[in-house]
Protein backbone atom coordinates (compact mmCIF):
# COMPACT_ATOMS: atom_id res chain seq x y z
CA UNK A 1 0.00 0.00 0.00
CA UNK A 2 2.90 2.36 0.39
CA UNK A 3 2.38 5.32 2.13
CA UNK A 4 -0.94 7.62 2.64
CA UNK A 5 -1.31 10.93 3.95
CA UNK A 6 -4.26 11.44 5.72
CA UNK A 7 -5.71 14.24 7.93
CA UNK A 8 -8.19 11.67 9.67
CA UNK A 9 -10.13 11.44 12.65
CA UNK A 10 -10.28 8.21 13.53
CA UNK A 11 -9.64 6.36 17.03
CA UNK A 12 -8.67 8.72 19.43
CA UNK A 13 -6.32 7.37 21.57
CA UNK A 14 -5.31 8.76 25.30
CA UNK A 15 -2.48 11.25 24.55
CA UNK A 16 0.98 11.17 25.92
CA UNK A 17 4.02 13.68 26.65
CA UNK A 18 7.04 13.87 25.44
CA UNK A 19 10.19 16.24 26.34
CA UNK A 20 11.67 18.03 23.15
CA UNK A 21 14.95 15.81 22.68
CA UNK A 22 17.85 15.66 20.55
CA UNK A 23 17.71 13.07 17.49
CA UNK A 24 19.08 10.17 18.74
CA UNK A 25 22.27 8.38 17.59
CA UNK A 26 22.58 5.28 16.45
CA UNK A 27 24.21 4.27 19.43
CA UNK A 28 21.16 5.09 21.47
CA UNK A 29 18.51 3.37 19.41
CA UNK A 30 21.22 0.62 19.31
CA UNK A 31 21.15 0.28 23.25
CA UNK A 32 17.42 1.08 23.11
CA UNK A 33 16.69 -1.90 21.44
CA UNK A 34 19.23 -3.90 23.10
CA UNK A 35 17.53 -3.74 26.39
CA UNK A 36 14.55 -4.25 24.27
CA UNK A 37 15.51 -8.01 23.22
CA UNK A 38 16.46 -8.64 26.97
CA UNK A 39 12.83 -7.29 28.57
CA UNK A 40 11.17 -9.48 25.20
CA UNK A 41 13.14 -12.38 26.13
CA UNK A 42 11.94 -12.77 29.79
CA UNK A 43 7.92 -12.58 28.67
CA UNK A 44 8.30 -14.65 25.27
CA UNK A 45 7.04 -18.27 25.47
CA UNK A 46 10.49 -19.96 24.84
CA UNK A 47 12.40 -17.23 27.20
CA UNK A 48 15.34 -16.65 24.87
CA UNK A 49 17.04 -14.20 23.64
CA UNK A 50 15.49 -13.51 20.23
CA UNK A 51 18.38 -12.87 17.41
CA UNK A 52 18.54 -9.69 15.47
CA UNK A 53 17.03 -11.45 12.59
CA UNK A 54 13.87 -12.55 14.34
CA UNK A 55 10.88 -11.35 12.38
CA UNK A 56 9.24 -9.99 15.12
CA UNK A 57 12.00 -7.79 16.68
CA UNK A 58 12.73 -6.80 13.03
CA UNK A 59 9.37 -5.75 13.33
CA UNK A 60 9.42 -3.40 16.23
CA UNK A 61 12.97 -2.95 15.21
CA UNK A 62 11.28 -1.02 12.27
CA UNK A 63 8.43 0.93 13.57
CA UNK A 64 10.82 2.11 16.05
CA UNK A 65 13.01 3.62 13.72
CA UNK A 66 10.36 5.34 12.08
CA UNK A 67 8.83 6.86 14.89
CA UNK A 68 12.06 8.69 15.73
CA UNK A 69 12.61 9.88 12.18
CA UNK A 70 9.15 10.63 11.07
CA UNK A 71 7.05 11.47 13.88
CA UNK A 72 6.24 15.22 14.37
CA UNK A 73 8.22 15.66 17.95
CA UNK A 74 11.17 14.10 18.74
CA UNK A 75 11.73 11.29 21.20
CA UNK A 76 14.27 9.57 23.38
CA UNK A 77 14.25 6.02 22.41
CA UNK A 78 14.76 4.46 25.67
CA UNK A 79 11.45 6.43 26.70
CA UNK A 80 9.90 4.28 23.51
CA UNK A 81 11.08 1.19 25.12
CA UNK A 82 9.97 2.02 28.53
CA UNK A 83 6.36 2.40 27.36
CA UNK A 84 6.95 -0.69 24.62
CA UNK A 85 8.21 -2.78 28.07
CA UNK A 86 4.63 -1.84 29.97
CA UNK A 87 2.92 -3.13 26.56
CA UNK A 88 4.66 -6.64 26.87
CA UNK A 89 4.05 -6.50 30.42
CA UNK A 90 0.40 -6.15 30.16
CA UNK A 91 -0.27 -9.02 26.95
CA UNK A 92 1.83 -11.32 29.45
CA UNK A 93 -0.76 -10.34 32.53
CA UNK A 94 -3.79 -10.77 30.37
CA UNK A 95 -2.74 -13.95 28.58
CA UNK A 96 0.25 -15.33 30.27
CA UNK A 97 0.68 -17.84 27.57
CA UNK A 98 0.56 -15.18 24.78
CA UNK A 99 3.00 -16.08 21.47
CA UNK A 100 5.59 -13.41 20.14
CA UNK A 101 3.64 -12.09 17.63
CA UNK A 102 0.68 -11.08 19.89
CA UNK A 103 3.34 -9.15 22.63
CA UNK A 104 5.18 -8.09 19.96
CA UNK A 105 1.78 -6.43 18.88
CA UNK A 106 1.46 -5.25 22.17
CA UNK A 107 4.80 -3.89 22.37
CA UNK A 108 3.72 -1.22 19.57
CA UNK A 109 0.29 -0.65 20.40
CA UNK A 110 0.81 0.48 23.81
CA UNK A 111 4.27 2.74 22.23
CA UNK A 112 2.64 3.75 19.49
CA UNK A 113 -0.86 5.15 21.24
CA UNK A 114 1.73 6.80 23.96
CA UNK A 115 3.34 9.13 21.47
CA UNK A 116 -0.55 11.79 20.65
CA UNK A 117 -3.73 11.07 20.61
CA UNK A 118 -3.95 10.11 16.61
CA UNK A 119 -0.72 7.53 16.43
CA UNK A 120 -1.72 3.76 16.93
CA UNK A 121 -0.83 0.23 15.11
CA UNK A 122 -3.43 -1.03 12.82
CA UNK A 123 -3.42 -5.18 13.46
CA UNK A 124 -4.19 -6.49 10.19
CA UNK A 125 -8.45 -6.49 10.56
CA UNK A 126 -7.87 -2.34 12.00
CA UNK A 127 -5.50 -1.91 8.90
CA UNK A 128 -8.46 -3.29 6.40
CA UNK A 129 -10.91 -1.24 8.02
CA UNK A 130 -8.72 2.13 7.37
CA UNK A 131 -8.34 1.61 3.98
CA UNK A 132 -12.35 0.62 3.15
CA UNK A 133 -13.30 3.80 5.48
CA UNK A 134 -10.87 5.89 2.56
CA UNK A 135 -12.20 4.06 0.24
CA UNK A 136 -16.06 5.18 1.20
CA UNK A 137 -17.43 1.83 2.74
CA UNK A 138 -16.84 -0.12 5.81
CA UNK A 139 -18.76 -2.39 8.42
CA UNK A 140 -19.86 -1.01 11.83
CA UNK A 141 -21.72 2.03 13.73
CA UNK A 142 -20.14 4.80 11.99
CA UNK A 143 -19.22 6.84 14.82
CA UNK A 144 -16.12 8.50 15.24
CA UNK A 145 -14.62 8.06 18.82
CA UNK A 146 -11.88 9.24 21.41
CA UNK A 147 -10.66 8.37 24.76
CA UNK A 148 -11.87 10.88 27.67
CA UNK A 149 -8.83 10.94 29.80
CA UNK A 150 -11.21 12.59 32.17
CA UNK A 151 -13.91 9.86 32.96
CA UNK A 152 -11.87 7.04 31.50
CA UNK A 153 -15.05 6.26 29.11
CA UNK A 154 -15.22 6.69 25.21
CA UNK A 155 -16.35 10.06 23.77
CA UNK A 156 -18.31 10.61 20.54
CA UNK A 157 -16.59 12.73 18.31
CA UNK A 158 -19.03 12.70 15.71
CA UNK A 159 -21.50 9.86 14.26
CA UNK A 160 -21.34 9.74 10.41
CA UNK A 161 -24.61 10.66 8.31
CA UNK A 162 -26.86 7.96 7.43
CA UNK A 163 -25.22 5.19 10.13
CA UNK A 164 -26.38 3.14 12.55
CA UNK A 165 -25.39 5.83 15.14
CA UNK A 166 -26.50 8.83 13.47
CA UNK A 167 -29.83 6.75 13.27
CA UNK A 168 -29.94 6.10 16.60
CA UNK A 169 -29.18 9.78 17.74
CA UNK A 170 -25.80 9.76 18.97
CA UNK A 171 -23.91 13.10 19.16
CA UNK A 172 -20.52 14.81 19.50
CA UNK A 173 -19.95 14.76 23.00
CA UNK A 174 -21.50 11.67 24.53
CA UNK A 175 -20.01 10.06 26.56
CA UNK A 176 -20.25 5.66 26.05
CA UNK A 177 -20.26 4.40 29.60
CA UNK A 178 -21.08 0.49 28.74
CA UNK A 179 -21.32 -1.39 25.63
CA UNK A 180 -24.01 -4.15 25.96
CA UNK A 181 -23.37 -5.06 29.93
CA UNK A 182 -19.45 -4.24 30.09
CA UNK A 183 -18.47 -1.29 31.36
CA UNK A 184 -15.51 0.76 29.17
CA UNK A 185 -13.83 2.66 32.16
CA UNK A 186 -10.67 0.34 32.47
CA UNK A 187 -10.69 -0.34 28.94
CA UNK A 188 -8.35 1.15 26.29
CA UNK A 189 -9.71 2.31 23.24
CA UNK A 190 -8.49 -0.64 20.81
CA UNK A 191 -10.59 -2.81 23.15
CA UNK A 192 -13.84 -0.29 23.00
CA UNK A 193 -13.83 -0.06 19.22
CA UNK A 194 -13.27 -4.04 19.57
CA UNK A 195 -16.54 -4.63 21.04
CA UNK A 196 -18.87 -2.45 19.18
CA UNK A 197 -17.86 -3.84 16.06
CA UNK A 198 -18.87 -7.14 14.86
CA UNK A 199 -20.86 -8.93 12.21
CA UNK A 200 -23.16 -6.95 10.00
CA UNK A 201 -26.93 -7.35 11.18
CA UNK A 202 -26.05 -8.20 15.01
CA UNK A 203 -26.98 -5.43 17.52
CA UNK A 204 -25.12 -4.01 20.37
CA UNK A 205 -27.11 -1.69 23.80
CA UNK A 206 -24.62 1.04 24.06
CA UNK A 207 -25.28 3.10 27.63
CA UNK A 208 -24.37 6.99 27.50
CA UNK A 209 -23.98 9.85 29.30
CA UNK A 210 -25.14 12.96 27.77
CA UNK A 211 -24.50 16.20 29.53
CA UNK A 212 -27.93 17.31 29.12
CA UNK A 213 -29.60 14.34 30.51
CA UNK A 214 -30.36 13.52 34.25
CA UNK A 215 -29.90 9.82 34.00
CA UNK A 216 -28.25 7.49 31.41
CA UNK A 217 -29.11 7.21 27.74
CA UNK A 218 -29.34 3.03 26.35
CA UNK A 219 -29.59 2.88 22.86
CA UNK A 220 -29.78 0.05 20.49
CA UNK A 221 -27.73 -0.59 17.27
CA UNK A 222 -27.68 -2.77 14.61
CA UNK A 223 -24.19 -3.08 13.02
CA UNK A 224 -24.37 -2.26 9.19
CA UNK A 225 -22.27 -1.84 6.19
CA UNK A 226 -21.60 1.72 6.21
CA UNK A 227 -21.73 3.50 2.55
CA UNK A 228 -20.53 7.05 2.84
CA UNK A 229 -22.15 9.22 0.92
CA UNK A 230 -19.72 11.79 0.67
CA UNK A 231 -21.72 14.48 -0.51
CA UNK A 232 -25.43 15.56 -0.37
CA UNK A 233 -27.25 18.04 -1.72
CA UNK A 234 -30.83 20.41 -2.21
CA UNK A 235 -31.97 23.49 -3.37
CA UNK A 236 -33.32 26.02 -0.65
CA UNK A 237 -34.72 28.63 -3.49
CA UNK A 238 -32.32 29.50 -5.46
CA UNK A 239 -29.44 28.57 -3.46
CA UNK A 240 -27.61 25.59 -3.52
CA UNK A 241 -26.73 23.42 -0.09
CA UNK A 242 -24.10 21.23 0.03
CA UNK A 243 -23.71 18.56 2.86
CA UNK A 244 -20.22 17.59 3.02
CA UNK A 245 -20.25 14.22 5.14
CA UNK A 246 -16.82 12.80 4.58
CA UNK A 247 -13.50 13.39 2.67
CA UNK A 248 -13.13 10.52 0.91
CA UNK A 249 -11.88 9.53 -2.90
CA UNK A 250 -14.97 10.69 -4.21
CA UNK A 251 -15.77 13.84 -2.64
CA UNK A 252 -14.49 16.22 -4.81
CA UNK A 253 -16.10 14.37 -8.08
CA UNK A 254 -19.53 14.13 -6.27
CA UNK A 255 -19.17 18.16 -5.20
CA UNK A 256 -18.26 18.96 -8.78
CA UNK A 257 -21.46 16.79 -9.73
CA UNK A 258 -23.66 18.02 -7.18
CA UNK A 259 -23.13 22.00 -8.16
CA UNK A 260 -23.27 21.27 -12.27
CA UNK A 261 -27.22 19.22 -11.37
CA UNK A 262 -28.13 22.56 -9.06
CA UNK A 263 -27.00 24.44 -12.17
CA UNK A 264 -29.43 22.93 -14.31
CA UNK A 265 -32.11 23.29 -11.77
CA UNK A 266 -31.70 26.47 -11.59
CA UNK A 267 -31.10 27.39 -14.96
CA UNK A 268 -27.97 28.80 -14.06
CA UNK A 269 -29.21 31.47 -12.09
CA UNK A 270 -27.91 30.32 -8.38
CA UNK A 271 -27.95 33.07 -5.66
CA UNK A 272 -24.97 31.14 -4.20
CA UNK A 273 -24.14 28.48 -1.60
CA UNK A 274 -23.91 27.06 1.84
CA UNK A 275 -20.92 24.29 2.09
CA UNK A 276 -22.16 22.44 5.24
CA UNK A 277 -19.09 20.93 7.20
CA UNK A 278 -20.91 20.44 10.31
CA UNK A 279 -20.23 17.40 12.21
CA UNK A 280 -17.66 16.47 9.42
CA UNK A 281 -14.08 13.86 10.79
CA UNK A 282 -11.81 14.41 8.18
CA UNK A 283 -10.15 12.10 5.59
CA UNK A 284 -7.98 12.55 2.78
CA UNK A 285 -6.05 15.67 2.88
CA UNK A 286 -5.70 15.66 -1.09
CA UNK A 287 -9.73 16.00 -1.24
CA UNK A 288 -9.65 18.68 1.06
CA UNK A 289 -7.11 20.43 -1.03
CA UNK A 290 -8.96 19.73 -4.34
CA UNK A 291 -12.51 20.82 -2.32
CA UNK A 292 -11.19 24.13 -0.93
CA UNK A 293 -9.41 24.63 -4.39
CA UNK A 294 -13.08 24.47 -6.35
CA UNK A 295 -13.69 27.91 -5.07
CA UNK A 296 -10.39 29.51 -4.84
CA UNK A 297 -8.41 30.66 -7.67
CA UNK A 298 -4.51 29.58 -7.55
CA UNK A 299 -3.74 30.78 -3.98
CA UNK A 300 -2.68 28.93 -1.36
CA UNK A 301 -4.65 26.64 0.59
CA UNK A 302 -2.45 24.91 3.32
CA UNK A 303 1.01 24.33 4.30
CA UNK A 304 2.19 20.65 6.21
CA UNK A 305 5.21 21.18 8.27
CA UNK A 306 6.87 18.26 9.33
CA UNK A 307 10.60 17.50 11.26
CA UNK A 308 12.33 17.54 8.16
CA UNK A 309 12.38 21.04 6.88
CA UNK A 310 13.23 18.94 3.14
CA UNK A 311 9.66 17.59 3.60
CA UNK A 312 7.88 20.58 4.36
CA UNK A 313 4.72 21.10 1.45
CA UNK A 314 2.43 24.02 0.49
CA UNK A 315 -0.41 23.09 -1.59
CA UNK A 316 -1.77 25.65 -3.90
CA UNK A 317 -4.83 25.94 -5.75
CA UNK A 318 -5.09 26.33 -9.62
CA UNK A 319 -7.05 29.13 -11.87
CA UNK A 320 -10.87 28.46 -11.45
CA UNK A 321 -13.97 29.33 -9.57
CA UNK A 322 -16.48 26.70 -9.27
CA UNK A 323 -19.21 29.41 -8.48
CA UNK A 324 -17.26 32.53 -9.52
CA UNK A 325 -18.78 35.80 -8.15
CA UNK A 326 -21.20 33.89 -5.99
CA UNK A 327 -21.42 34.23 -1.97
CA UNK A 328 -20.30 31.19 0.18
CA UNK A 329 -21.02 30.47 3.49
CA UNK A 330 -19.46 27.43 5.74
CA UNK A 331 -21.21 26.10 8.36
CA UNK A 332 -18.75 24.61 11.10
CA UNK A 333 -19.15 23.11 14.85
CA UNK A 334 -17.07 21.55 16.99
CA UNK A 335 -17.66 18.07 15.07
CA UNK A 336 -15.94 19.79 12.17
CA UNK A 337 -12.45 18.31 12.01
CA UNK A 338 -8.91 17.92 10.25
CA UNK A 339 -9.54 18.06 6.71
CA UNK A 340 -13.17 20.14 7.24
CA UNK A 341 -10.81 22.70 9.20
CA UNK A 342 -8.27 23.07 6.09
CA UNK A 343 -11.62 23.83 4.24
CA UNK A 344 -12.67 26.45 6.31
CA UNK A 345 -9.39 27.97 7.20
CA UNK A 346 -8.53 28.35 3.32
CA UNK A 347 -11.50 29.88 2.35
CA UNK A 348 -11.80 32.31 5.34
CA UNK A 349 -8.29 33.24 5.03
CA UNK A 350 -8.85 34.13 0.99
CA UNK A 351 -11.82 35.94 1.77
CA UNK A 352 -14.12 33.36 0.13
CA UNK A 353 -16.24 32.32 2.36
CA UNK A 354 -18.09 33.22 5.77
CA UNK A 355 -18.10 31.04 8.43
CA UNK A 356 -21.27 30.34 10.50
CA UNK A 357 -21.49 28.11 13.82
CA UNK A 358 -19.65 27.34 16.66
CA UNK A 359 -15.37 26.97 16.86
CA UNK A 360 -14.42 23.45 15.16
CA UNK A 361 -12.63 20.38 16.79
CA UNK A 362 -9.07 21.62 16.27
CA UNK A 363 -7.35 18.60 14.98
CA UNK A 364 -4.73 20.04 13.08
CA UNK A 365 -2.15 17.29 12.30
CA UNK A 366 -1.26 15.02 9.15
CA UNK A 367 -1.34 10.98 9.68
CA UNK A 368 1.00 8.43 7.06
CA UNK A 369 -0.51 5.24 7.02
CA UNK A 370 2.41 2.63 6.26
CA UNK A 371 2.10 -0.51 5.51
CA UNK A 372 4.31 -3.07 6.93
CA UNK A 373 4.81 -6.54 6.57
CA UNK A 374 1.73 -9.32 7.28
CA UNK A 375 -0.95 -7.00 6.50
CA UNK A 376 -0.49 -4.67 9.04
CA UNK A 377 0.01 -1.32 9.61
CA UNK A 378 0.69 1.99 11.35
CA UNK A 379 -1.08 5.31 11.81
CA UNK A 380 1.87 8.38 12.43
CA UNK A 381 1.67 11.72 13.22
CA UNK A 382 4.24 13.29 11.10
CA UNK A 383 3.47 17.13 10.72
CA UNK A 384 0.90 19.65 11.48
CA UNK A 385 -0.75 21.67 9.00
CA UNK A 386 -1.03 25.39 9.07
CA UNK A 387 -3.60 27.49 7.25
CA UNK A 388 -3.02 30.22 4.54
CA UNK A 389 -2.55 32.90 7.24
CA UNK A 390 0.16 31.41 8.71
CA UNK A 391 -2.39 30.00 11.84
CA UNK A 392 -1.89 26.43 13.14
CA UNK A 393 -5.32 24.56 13.56
CA UNK A 394 -4.34 22.13 15.82
CA UNK A 395 -5.98 22.59 19.36
CA UNK A 396 -7.30 26.25 18.53
CA UNK A 397 -9.26 24.77 15.40
CA UNK A 398 -11.38 27.40 13.41
CA UNK A 399 -13.86 30.55 15.02
CA UNK A 400 -16.59 31.67 12.84
CA UNK A 401 -17.15 34.71 11.50
CA UNK A 402 -20.75 34.43 13.43
CA UNK A 403 -21.23 32.67 16.18
CA UNK A 404 -24.42 30.43 16.18
CA UNK A 405 -24.86 28.07 19.17
CA UNK A 406 -27.15 25.21 19.92
CA UNK A 407 -30.52 26.34 19.95
CA UNK A 408 -32.07 23.07 22.08
CA UNK A 409 -31.55 19.23 22.42
CA UNK A 410 -30.94 17.65 18.87
CA UNK A 411 -33.40 17.30 16.29
CA UNK A 412 -35.28 13.33 15.56
CA UNK A 413 -33.47 10.61 14.49
CA UNK A 414 -32.19 10.52 11.04
CA UNK A 415 -32.65 14.60 10.57
CA UNK A 416 -30.14 16.67 8.35
CA UNK A 417 -27.21 17.50 10.85
CA UNK A 418 -27.33 21.04 12.16
CA UNK A 419 -25.75 23.10 14.77
CA UNK A 420 -28.71 21.40 17.52
CA UNK A 421 -26.68 18.33 17.77
CA UNK A 422 -23.38 19.12 18.64
CA UNK A 423 -21.55 20.24 21.94
CA UNK A 424 -18.69 21.80 22.74
CA UNK A 425 -15.89 19.27 22.59
CA UNK A 426 -12.63 20.34 22.02
CA UNK A 427 -9.13 18.05 22.46
CA UNK A 428 -7.27 18.42 25.77
CA UNK A 429 -5.04 20.95 25.56
CA UNK A 430 -2.29 18.92 26.93
CA UNK A 431 -1.66 17.50 23.57
CA UNK A 432 -0.88 21.23 22.25
CA UNK A 433 1.97 22.66 21.18
CA UNK A 434 2.81 24.56 24.09
CA UNK A 435 5.01 27.25 22.50
CA UNK A 436 2.44 27.55 19.42
CA UNK A 437 1.21 30.99 19.01
CA UNK A 438 -2.74 31.46 19.04
CA UNK A 439 -4.46 32.72 15.93
CA UNK A 440 -5.80 36.52 15.86
CA UNK A 441 -9.66 35.88 15.49
CA UNK A 442 -11.09 36.65 12.51
CA UNK A 443 -13.81 39.72 11.83
CA UNK A 444 -16.92 39.13 13.39
CA UNK A 445 -20.55 40.00 13.17
CA UNK A 446 -23.43 39.43 14.87
CA UNK A 447 -27.16 38.01 13.58
CA UNK A 448 -28.54 40.98 13.53
CA UNK A 449 -26.07 42.52 10.69
CA UNK A 450 -26.44 39.43 8.39
CA UNK A 451 -29.78 38.14 8.82
CA UNK A 452 -32.14 39.99 10.72
CA UNK A 453 -35.29 38.67 10.06
CA UNK A 454 -33.75 35.62 11.68
CA UNK A 455 -32.37 36.80 14.15
CA UNK A 456 -35.54 38.72 15.23
CA UNK A 457 -37.92 35.59 14.62
CA UNK A 458 -38.52 34.76 18.14
CA UNK A 459 -37.02 32.01 20.35
CA UNK A 460 -35.89 29.32 18.08
CA UNK A 461 -36.73 25.77 18.14
CA UNK A 462 -34.83 22.78 18.97
CA UNK A 463 -35.83 21.36 15.29
CA UNK A 464 -34.84 25.02 13.93
CA UNK A 465 -31.54 25.21 12.08
CA UNK A 466 -30.50 28.62 12.63
CA UNK A 467 -27.20 28.25 11.34
CA UNK A 468 -28.39 27.36 7.94
CA UNK A 469 -31.31 29.74 8.04
CA UNK A 470 -29.40 32.57 8.84
CA UNK A 471 -26.59 31.99 5.40
CA UNK A 472 -29.29 31.63 2.88
CA UNK A 473 -31.24 34.82 4.13
CA UNK A 474 -27.61 36.69 4.24
CA UNK A 475 -26.47 35.05 0.53
CA UNK A 476 -30.04 36.07 -0.48
CA UNK A 477 -29.68 39.44 0.73
CA UNK A 478 -26.13 39.32 -1.01
CA UNK A 479 -24.69 40.28 2.76
CA UNK A 480 -21.99 37.69 2.35
CA UNK A 481 -20.22 39.22 -0.54
CA UNK A 482 -20.24 42.84 0.51
CA UNK A 483 -18.82 41.74 4.17
CA UNK A 484 -15.96 39.63 2.94
CA UNK A 485 -15.01 42.82 0.76
CA UNK A 486 -15.58 41.50 -2.73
Amino acid sequence: MGKLLVALVMLLVGSGTACAVAPASRADVGAALDRYRHEYAKVRPSGTLPSTSDRNYILFADVMRRVLTEHVKPFDPQVLVDKAVQGLQKKKKEDPSAGDRALTESALDVMLTSLDPYSSFLDSEHFRYMREQTQGEFGGLGIEVTMDDDSGLVRVVSPIDGSPAARAGLRTGDLIARIDETQVKGMNLRDAVARMRGPVGTSVALTLQRSNANAPVRVSLTRAVVKIQPVRYRLEGDVAYIRIAAFNQQTAHSLDEAVEDMRRQTAGKLAGAVIDLRNNPGGLLDQAVNVADRFLEAVEIVSVRGRDPDENRRYSGTPGDLLPGLPLVVLVNSGSASASEIVAGALQDHNRALLFGVRSYGKGSVQTISSLSGDVGIRLTTARYFRPSGGLVDCFGISPNLEIRPAGPPPPPGAPPSAANAEETHPDPATCDPDAKAPPPPRSWRMEDLCPDVAMSGTPKPEDDRPLQCAVAAIRTRLTGALAGR
